[in-house]
């Protein structure tokens, strides 16, 4: 089999504020994986995606989007993942106006495909990041990305020992409050590594099972037009 891509982005407009820094210590347990991985890092931060304005083109254009940004370049890294892992920042109880564009421009040009309900069949899963553990939104914006993965036709992976999704949180805005929060190993930010962590290993393991079901299954699924982007995803050759 080969190596599981993995996707992880994330979503804040800072390029090296706190999502960025929690992502990254996330990812190091990336070698401790029951498979081998390929990650590919994306930042939302610096990269122009304009809201979808409903022209709906992509309904007579086979999905292509008429807008011409930075979201095709991530469409298609999202399109080639066998996991998507987003660690998002918690803006008014939901995630940000950079990472809504996206999705709602990525499901809106998915019913414009040959195809309609696309079985993606790829893992995706959320890291939230706020201003406060307790009613601070947290939640929410966990449930935007469920909502997400539903609509698409893909596996949302929570996290052992958590409900939803794993969840980090700093008092202090600041780009650097989660990294002094990690210098002194607090007791909420070491529960935050441990469940995100988790996320990272269940995605990877689930991604690989999803890979092998769909080589026994071969026979019986690859004619099914449904399943016609999941199996030329198992089916490329891996380039990273």
């Amino acid at each position: 089999m080969r190596p599981i891509k993995l996707l992880a982005i994330s979503a804040s407009p800072r390029k090296e504020g706190n999502c960025a820094f929690l992502l990254n210590e996330v990812l190091k347990c990336i070698n401790e994986c029951s498979f081998p991985v390929d990650l590919e890092k994306e930042s939302l931060a610096g990269k122009r995606i304009d809201g979808c304005c409903g022209c709906l083109a992509c309904y007579k254009n086979g999905g292509c989007c008429v807008i011409k940004d930075d979201f095709e370049s991530l469409r298609q890294k999202w399109k080639d993942a066998d996991c998507v892992l987003y660690c998002t920042p918690v803006y008014v109880a939901g995630i940000p106006g950079q990472l809504k564009c996206f999705l709602d421009r990525l499901n809106n040009s998915d019913f414009g495909l040959p195809v309609p309900s696309l079985r993606y069949m790829k893992t995706i899963s959320v890291i939230s990041q706020g201003g406060d553990f307790f009613g601070g939104g947290a939640e929410l914006t966990m449930l935007d990305i469920i909502r997400h993965a539903a609509m698409i036709k893909c596996v949302f992976i929570p996290p052992d020992g958590s409900y939803i999704a794993s969840g980090g949180w700093v008092w202090d805005s600041h780009t650097k409050a989660m990294e002094d929060k990690a210098k002194k190993s607090t007791y909420d930010y070491e529960l935050t590594l441990k469940t995100a962590r988790s996320i990272v290993f269940r995605s990877v393991e689930t991604a690989a099972m999803l890979l092998e079901g769909a080589a026994v299954l071969k026979e019986r699924l690859e004619g099914d037009p449904h399943y016609s982007a999941f199996y030329e995803r198992v089916n490329k050759k891996n380039t990273g």
